[in-house]
């Protein structure tokens, strides 16, 4: 059966027309092993030459380094040539904010697109891992691409064992008495996928006996509803959005989008859609902004060409920051009732302790590099960071900074610097507040 699933997945999406070569992702376990395999026993009849990939990522010590002896002494006794990359996947996942388990299967896709255009990477996802695929989609809230489970072929990355239950896989190594190794951290419930496949697939399999079987029967048939509406947008990708079907259209949005190099969301999705009506402008990224004009959208950069303030002093009274802004100085002894109303939070963010600037203040708008330490935090904050996530791009220029001699003191909208906070020893503050200028 395992055989035959195999070619059944090969033939059916065409994974190997016009391949040279077929590189297998070997980690070692029992699904990767298997793969290697039966594409070596599959390999004349299919035409293809092939190798394996295998990639250290450094995560488990010892045993990640028992693995890779394992998949070296593998390929050697079946005499298929061996890549070995070795990468840093726990560093690479905290620089870049990832989980360990999405920094690695991003180190090793870049490793695998970077094949051959004649050739193709093959991966060892199975049936079980589709289905698993589709839980945790359905979990996290999708759309009817997420319940299509794990593509058969993406762009030079194929899938034989898509057909295939693990059960599959483990009677086929065991009917050709090879070993494999085993992932301790599959072991555990570490990982989201881990608890999916060791609590929720034997629970749904009890519910209804066959759930992977039906599982592939659904992924099929609605990867060919999603392939239909697909083409649908790409059809429909110059007509009025206003006229097509929600699902069409959405579709159309994703793929502009995408073509771009935007990263979608329902969010930016509903912002376009809300927009197509009566024309306008959605910013999405930067300055970058979907354009909606008779039903139409486009996708243009917008570069903020509104005057930036250099620099000016700070005065007690009324600074006229911009021609539509104004930013007012007030001056007050800090009296028990002053004190109290800043202690309390009422003026927290824009009361001072004017006897803490260090030199001159000044007025001036956001700089390359600015970054400081916000009232009660203990950390700095870059400022193009918070003021890129509050403000649009044409105001961007347009918020005030009080800055001194040793850095910002106060920023619009986010508040003082923790070095003049009020505190029981502070005799003057000052109390500032913004306002649209009136002429």
């Amino acid at each position: 059966m395992f055989e035959e699933n195999v070619k059944a997945a090969a033939e059916k999406y065409r994974m190997f027309d016009s391949v040279n070569t077929v590189y297998v992702g070997l980690s070692g376990g029992a699904d990767s092993v298997s793969l290697l395999l039966i594409l070596n026993a599959l390999k004349s009849e299919y035409g293809f030459s092939l190798k394996a990939i295998h990639i250290n990522h450094h995560i488990r010590g010892e045993e990640s380094d028992c693995d890779q002896h394992f998949c070296e002494e593998l390929c050697k006794s079946y005499d298929i040539p061996l890549e070995v990359h070795h990468v840093d996947a726990l560093v690479f996942s905290k620089n870049n904010g990832y989980s360990v388990e999405e920094g690695a299967r991003k180190l090793r896709y870049e490793i695998f697109e970077k094949i051959p255009e004649d050739s193709r990477t093959a991966t060892a996802h199975t049936l079980n891992d589709s289905a698993e695929t589709v839980l945790f989609n359905l979990a996290r809230g999708t759309g009817l691409k997420g319940l299509t489970g794990i593509p058969p072929v993406r762009d030079k990355i194929i899938r034989p064992l898509i057909f295939c239950t693990r059960a599959e896989v483990e009677d086929y190594l065991c009917r050709a008495g090879q070993t494999f190794v085993t992932d301790s951290t599959n072991l555990t419930e570490d990982y989201s996928r881990n608890k999916i496949r060791r609590r929720i697939v034997p629970l749904m399999e009890e519910l209804h006996g066959g759930f992977e079987a039906n599982i592939r029967r659904m992924t099929e048939n609605l990867s060919d509803d999603e392939d239909f509406l697909q083409k649908a947008a790409e059809n429909s990708a110059d007509e009025d959005l206003r006229t097509l079907h929600p699902a069409v259209r959405k579709r159309v949005i994703i793929n502009k989008l995408k073509s771009c190099g935007i990263e979608f969301s329902a969010q930016r999705i509903r912002l376009i859609e809300n927009a197509l009506e009566n024309g306008g402008k959605v910013n999405l990224s930067g300055d970058i902004y979907a354009i909606l004009k008779n039903g139409r959208l486009n996708i243009e950069t917008i570069p903020d060409v509104r005057p930036v303030i250099s620099s000016m002093p700070a005065k007690i009274g009324e600074n006229r920051f911009f021609c539509d802004k104004s930013v007012i100085i007030t001056e007050n002894n800090c009296e028990k009732s002053l004190y109290e109303a800043v202690v309390h939070k009422k003026l927290t963010k824009d009361c001072l302790d004017c006897d803490k600037i260090q030199g001159d203040a000044v007025l001036r708008s956001r700089r390359e590099g600015d970054g400081y330490i916000r009232a009660g935090r203990n950390y700095t904050s870059s400022l193009r960071k918070l003021i890129n996530e509050r403000c649009s791009v044409s105001q961007r220029g347009l918020v005030p900074v009080l800055a001194d001699e040793a850095g910002i003191i106060w920023v619009q909208g986010f508040g003082i610097a923790e070095r003049v906070k009020v505190d029981e020893n502070t005799k003057k503050v000052w109390i500032i507040e913004t306002k649209q200028s009136e002429d």
